[in-house]
């Protein structure tokens, strides 16, 4: 993913069924991750700047779980608003963010049926350096290979416009396949964000 076409953290939720049926971990065990909180600045080479205001989603959420409300600025406008939501997993001396759709509907989706209301996950690694917060990106190419090998369980579906790459393994059987793939899994540049707040 070229980092040109990086909104922000909530473009993740844009991955709909390219995710992953389950999440690396269980959301109700998460632990926060206070270093996440604030607000993050990222600025694209073509001049786009958004800024993510990260925090606790709701009370009746766990408390792991983080809202982010990504705003873009580009060529003197002002993008409407996304969301998304998320909880932070560590595996192996690394951490994870499991993501998933953040609008209105969602969380109150899972105040109401809890986390069985989400069908898709979007699985990324990152890292807290400072005032720096850096986040990989699945490779899609080695999930497919992955997939395609049996080394876990997924559909990929070739669709009229593009193709969807989604695990649908166990939570369990992806967490021991996330930490033994590590940084194989990811991309090899992360999109750098700085601390604004």
């Amino acid at each position: 993913m070229r980092p040109r076409m990086v909104v922000g953290l909530a473009l993740l939720l844009l991955a709909g069924c390219d995710g992953s049926k389950t999440p690396v971990s269980n959301p109700e065990d998460a632990k926060p991750d206070a270093r996440l909180a604030g607000v993050w600045r990222f600025r694209g080479e073509d001049g786009q700047v958004s800024y993510h205001h990260i925090g606790q989603a709701s009370e009746k959420l766990p408390a792991a779980t983080l809202r982010v409300v990504s705003i873009t600025h580009k060529e003197g406008r002002v993008e409407p608003p996304s969301e998304a939501l998320m909880f932070p997993t560590s595996l192996g001396g690394n951490t994870y963010l499991n993501v998933i759709r953040g609008k209105e509907e969602q969380a109150k989706a899972l105040e109401e049926k809890g986390w069985k209301a989400v069908d898709s996950y979007f699985i990324c690694k990152y890292q807290v350096d400072g005032d720096k917060l850096l986040i990989w990106f699945m490779d899609r190419d080695a999930k497919k290979r992955a997939i395609e090998t049996g080394r876990i369980k997924g559909v990929i579906e070739k669709r009229k416009f593009a193709t969807t790459v989604k695990f649908t393994d166990t939570t369990e059987n992806l967490a021991r396949f996330v930490a033994q793939e590590s940084d194989s899994l990811f991309s090899k540049e992360p999109i750098r964000l700085e601390r604004v707040k």
